[in-house]
Order: structure tokens, then C-alpha cells, then sequence
């Protein structure tokens, strides 16, 4: 039987590494207003094609208080020839108990030379732990601070953005995503096949996904608006979805949306 446990919470992200950008992880341990200054531990886990599966632990953390660094710095295969986009999974624990660390937050920055963009990853969510016995109305009050997610996200295209989107895999099993959108008047599926454990994908979302969408007139001209559903059954703690919009001529990141 397993137990929910939230002073030990973990988030999926994905972060960038080519020859011009490079990831910035900064991280928040909150407990909301109690828990003091308690030790935190942090437990960074890379993954993704091209890539050797490598998990670092930071310690040093406090309850309360705001951390990071410079990705390549925990990972130095970064620095080399390795390029493309990469899972990322933040953990965090503190050994006092009866502390709920759902309330953390997490963010990427996606820096080059001449911009930096910031994002916010996706809510926190409690780890498990296996138990003889365990109360149900214990784990109810203790995950009730947490979050939900928004279901949605929107896809974009027009002359100043493009839209894809970038699904994280973290788990050990090939993931079958399950994410619609809305086509005019009618939801239709998305066919984005299947996953390969431990692995994230950047899937571009192409004039045909908009072919049915109204055009709106906006003051820099036409825009596509296509709305993104994740259903709730296919939520899971070992996945994680994302609309990244990009600037269509240099492919530079603008902005990211967790679904």
C-alpha cells in the first residue's frame, strides 16, 4: 500500500542546450508561511535523447528560500556538443515530516547572449511511499493545497509566433499521449504516436492543426488561436506537458505555458 507523502514533491521541466542557449534552474522550497529556515534537499535528474541519464544532489537549501544555478554547472556534458531539448525533474525534500512542500515552485531560464526568457514549471506534486496502513482523511488534508493545473493551454501562429509542443516522459514506461484540440466548432484528437520512456519531444504544431481555426485581426495582423485539452485522466506525476512558443524566422524562445 502506498502513502502519500509532501515533504518530499518533485516537478517534470524541460530545458534547452545548443550552441546559443543554455538553462538556468532556479527554485523555490515553500511551505507557505510555517517551516522556518529547515534544511532542504534538492534532486536534479537530466534525461533525453543523446544524453546519459545523470542525477546530482544540492544540498545547502533552506525552507523559505530562493536557489539555483546554471544547469551545465550540475551537468557538464552540457557544456560539450550535446544539443537539443531535455527532460528535467526536480525533486525536493525536507526531513521534518509534517512539512508540505507542495507549495514550492520551480522556474527555467532560457539564456543567450543577447536575451534571457523565464518560465514557471509544473505545479509540484507529492511523492509516495510504500506503508502497512495508511488514513485516507490524513492524505486528503495534506495534498488539499495543492494547485490543479489548468487543462488548457492556447496554440498560437501568427507573422511574430509559431507554436509547438513539448511532452516530458520521465517514466519507465512508453507514454501514449492523449491531448486534443478544438478545430472550429468541433474537438478533435491529436495524433502524436508514442513516447519512449525517459524521453521528451518538441512537436511543431503546423499550418495544418490551424486549417479549421478563425482568423482574428489583432494590431500585428492575422492570428491563428487553436485551444489545447489535456485531459484529466491523462495526467500523471511522471509526465509532464508544455506549449513553447518560438519566434518563427530566428527560432528563438518567446514563451512557455504549462498545460
Amino acid at each position: 500500500m502506498k502513502r502519500v507523502v509532501t515533504n518530499s514533491v518533485r516537478t517534470l521541466v524541460f530545458c534547452l542546450s545548443t550552441a546559443t542557449i543554455k538553462t538556468r534552474i532556479h527554485f523555490f522550497p515553500s511551505a507557505g508561511s510555517a517551516g522556518g529556515h529547515m534544511p532542504v534537499t534538492c534532486i536534479l535528474t537530466l534525461f533525453g535523447k543523446g544524453l546519459e541519464k545523470k542525477t546530482v544532489m544540492l544540498d545547502g537549501g533552506r525552507l523559505n528560500q530562493p536557489d539555483g544555478l546554471r544547469l551545465e554547472d550540475a551537468f557538464p556534458a552540457l557544456r560539450g556538443e550535446v544539443s537539443g531539448v531535455f527532460g528535467l525533474e526536480v525533486r525536493l525534500s525536507c526531513p521534518q515530516g509534517r512539512v508540505n512542500l507542495l507549495n514550492s515552485q520551480a522556474a527555467v531560464e532560457f539564456v543567450s547572449s543577447t536575451s534571457s526568457m523565464l518560465y514557471g514549471g509544473a505545479a509540484f506534486s507529492p511523492m509516495t511511499e510504500e506503508v502497512d496502513e495508511m488514513s485516507v482523511s490524513s492524505i486528503v488534508d495534506r495534498i488539499e493545497p495543492l494547485q490543479k493545473r489548468s487543462p488548457t493551454a492556447v496554440a498560437v501562429q501568427d507573422a511574430s509566433l509559431t507554436s509547438s509542443l513539448v511532452i516530458v516522459n520521465a517514466g519507465p514506461e512508453a507514454l501514449k499521449p492523449e491531448l486534443t484540440h478544438v478545430a472550429g466548432e468541433s474537438t478533435k484528437p491529436l495524433h502524436l504516436g508514442t513516447l519512449s520512456p525517459e524521453s521528451v519531444i518538441e512537436v511543431p504544431l503546423d499550418e495544418a492543426l490551424f486549417r479549421e481555426s478563425r482568423v482574428k485581426e489583432t494590431l500585428w495582423g492575422a492570428t491563428k488561436v487553436e485551444k489545447m485539452v489535456l485531459p484529466e485522466f491523462s495526467r500523471s506525476p511522471e509526465s509532464s506537458y508544455y506549449i513553447l512558443y518560438r519566434d518563427p524566422s530566428s527560432k528563438r524562445p518567446v514563451s512557455v505555458c504549462s498545460i
